[in-house]
């Protein structure tokens, strides 16, 4: 009996001991819990279902949405508590347009309880499927954020678009893809012993936040307008494509980036890979005369001459190698512009004295100064998908001298107006961008643009002598003389490129382009107009420089602009009357009317600014001979237009 006793006490104090044992276990747990434990334990009771992330807004510059995320209904189905599957199958079929046979397998596997029948209802199908979800209780939604573009294609390549995951593809989505994205969007739900979801009042916790809000450079306004005439200008060219952007000189900001074709980011995947390419960063491009001003810039820079320096244009036709197979540079039309100072060869475009400059600066000096410009090298503007472009230093004086005209040099858009921004702001270097900066949920700025003053690249004294040598071409009858605007200094050069093609440059495919800045005294805009093989008249002072003008005339007088300049004829009016006191009559006003078109116009005693107005889109070309007012015409006044419509015009 005693030892009957002993063992019940030895039992009784083992077993205590087990339970102090196994007591503070479970209180050193519960104050120190294991992690592994806890995660294993959540696991047991409590799941999680990503949903699509709730990006942040796109705005632009004014504050006008261009990237929104919305709520829209999901459906999912709790296959243990559908009562009647194969009515809700065939109800859910119906209103959604899916296969009966495909949902109905989904809906009967009691395994599962959370089975997605479909994301991102529209409103209407939402509507439809109310009295199902009202009548199944295992038919349900929950509220999902899905990307939508308010303004469908406008600035599509700035904005760019996400994937069915919401991460960003391309554009700005994809630049600032780690700002605009949540870090967080589920549904948690919570389960029972057999991992069923167990439900409160049918619905789940919703857990998300907010990706940073961003606010671009972009003004909607003009991007509708620039986007809007670009298609105009290449579809009525039947051009292959057309790229325009505009930007602020100082600072970098891009105002409007266009390129036609576009595509819409709301529905991407019914788009080709060309209209979805950024080609204003991803193309490249020969430039031809557009890119003589940087030859320019390096000649004065490197004093390989000075502005009264006379360079003889070779009769039209420069040997620039002998041999087997001469190398021979020719102006444009086979002009002869005899001799030339370096405004003469911007303002009269010749290829001549272009090529000349490159020689007279050298190669090393010319190449190390193309490149410190932006050419060879990315602008690293905040949009993906940027290339660097081509600089060829192999060639010796051949490769030189055409590069210095625009030929064998390969460009992207944005480089140029990166370029001519460089020449409007007075030299110093500029960074495109399309962000001005990024706000997160508290509301603080996490990112900003940087519009600091960036390194000469040239003295301020060349960049004024260079912008009035785009100046003359607009006013003082060069290639650009129509995008006068009266009133206005606009600086700005054409170039007519031939594309390169199989064994040399193609006869019939050109990149036609207009590069420039404004007001000229005070540039607040750089912008540059391309289109791709216009067929027809493809000259840029009939394709790019109407587009440019058009495109300036509503910037000047939206932004209520002053007049940096008087109109000439009061400039004349004005010099009059303070050199001679005698009554002067008023200048003799000549009238335009409206002409037949298959009739040439008469242009005598018209000016070149005048007669290219009149002739523009009912010509192939044109060739001109001196300056000042039309004297004499071919074809005659009066004759039937041509079928090569090529006229020529000779003033003084």
């Amino acid at each position: 009996m005693e030892i009957s006793r002993k063992r019940i006490v030895l039992v009784f104090m083992l077993l205590t001991v087990v339970f102090i044992i196994l007591l503070g276990r479970a209180v050193f747990l519960q104050i120190f819990p294991d992690e592994r434990v806890v995660k294993r334990a959540k696991r047991q009771y409590a799941g999680e279902i990503a949903l699509s992330p709730r990006r942040g807004d796109i705005y632009d510059r004014n504050g006008n949405p261009l990237a929104v995320s919305l709520d829209f209904d999901s459906l999912y189905v709790d296959p243990l508590l559908v009562v009647d599957k194969k009515s809700a199958a065939e109800t859910i079929s119906q209103e959604l347009g899916l296969d009966q046979k495909e949902i109905l397998n989904k809906i009967s596997n009691n395994n599962k309880r959370f089975v997605w029948i479909k994301q991102f209802l529209s409103p209407e199908e939402s509507k439809k499927l109310a009295p199902l979800i009202k009548k199944e209780r295992g038919v349900r939604t929950v509220k999902e954020p899905k990307r939508v573009y308010t303004n469908d294609m406008l600035a599509s390549h700035v904005v760019g678009f996400v994937d069915r995951d919401a991460k960003g593809v391309d554009g700005v989505e994809k630049f600032y893809d780690e700002y605009i994205k949540s870090t967080n969007s589920k549904i948690k739900y919570q389960k029972d012993g057999k991992k069923r979801l167990i439900y409160s009042d049918g619905n789940l916790f919703l857990s998300s936040d907010s990706g940073s809000t961003v606010y671009l450079t972009i003004d909607n306004n003009l991007q509708y307008l620039v986007e809007k005439e670009l298609k105009a200008t290449v579809e009525s060219r039947g051009a292959k494509s057309g790229t325009v952007i505009i930007m602020n000189p100082r600072n970098g900001e891009i105002l409007a980036l266009a390129n036609y074709p576009s595509y819409n980011p709301n529905d991407p995947g019914k788009f080709n890979g060309f209209d979805l390419r950024n080609r204003a960063i991803a193309d490249l491009f020969e430039p031809g005369s557009i890119f003589k001003i940087i030859s320019a810039a390096l000649a004065l820079k490197n004093n390989a001459l000075d502005l009264n320096t006379k360079i003889w244009g070779e009769n039209g036709r420069f040997h620039l190698t002998e041999g087997r197979k001469p190398v021979i540079i020719k102006e444009a039309k086979g002009h002869d512009y005899g001799m030339m100072d370096i405004t003469t060869i911007i303002a009269k475009s010749s290829n001549v004295g272009a090529a000349k400059l490159g020689l007279m600066v050298g190669e090393k000096n010319f190449f190390d100064g193309v490149e410190s410009f932006g050419f060879g090298n990315k602008t690293d503007v905040d949009l993906p998908g940027e290339i660097s472009g081509i600089v060829n230093r192999k060639g010796g004086k051949v490769t030189l001298a055409t590069s210095a005209f625009g030929q064998g040099i390969s460009v992207t858009a944005v480089q140029i107006v990166k370029a001519y921004s460089i020449i409007a702001n007075g030299g110093t270097d500029v960074v495109p961008h399309v962000v001005k900066n990024i706000i997160d949920e508290k509301g603080d700025e996490v990112q900003a643009s940087f519009n600091q003053k960036g390194d000469e690249v040239i003295p301020t004294t060349i960049a004024k002598q260079l912008a009035n040598m785009l100046r003359a071409v607009v006013e003082e009858g060069g290639t650009g003389t129509a995008t006068d605007i009266i009133g206005f200094e606009i600086a700005g050069k054409t170039g007519t490129a031939q594309k390169p093609a199989r064994g040399g440059y193609s006869q019939d495919k050109y990149a036609v382009s207009f590069a420039g800045f404004f007001p000229a005294s005070d540039p607040q805009y750089t912008m540059l107009v391309l289109i791709d093989e216009p067929k027809g008249a493809y000259f840029a002072a009939v394709v790019a420089v109407p587009l440019f003008k058009t495109l300036a005339n509503a910037l000047i007088h939206n932004q209520s602009l002053m007049p940096k300049i008087l109109p000439k004829e009061e400039k004349k009016q004005v010099v009059n009357k303070t050199n001679d006191s005698t009554t002067r009559p008023e200048p003799v006003k000549i009238e335009i009317k409206p002409h037949d078109p298959k009739i040439v116009p008469d242009l005598r005693g018209l000016s070149l600014r005048q007669a290219l107005s009149v002739i523009s889109n009912n010509w192939n070309d044109v060739n001109t001979y001196g300056s000042g007012k039309v004297v004499r015409q071919t074809p005659a006044p009066g004759d039937r237009n041509p079928e090569d419509k090529i006229i020529s015009l000779w003033l003084e």
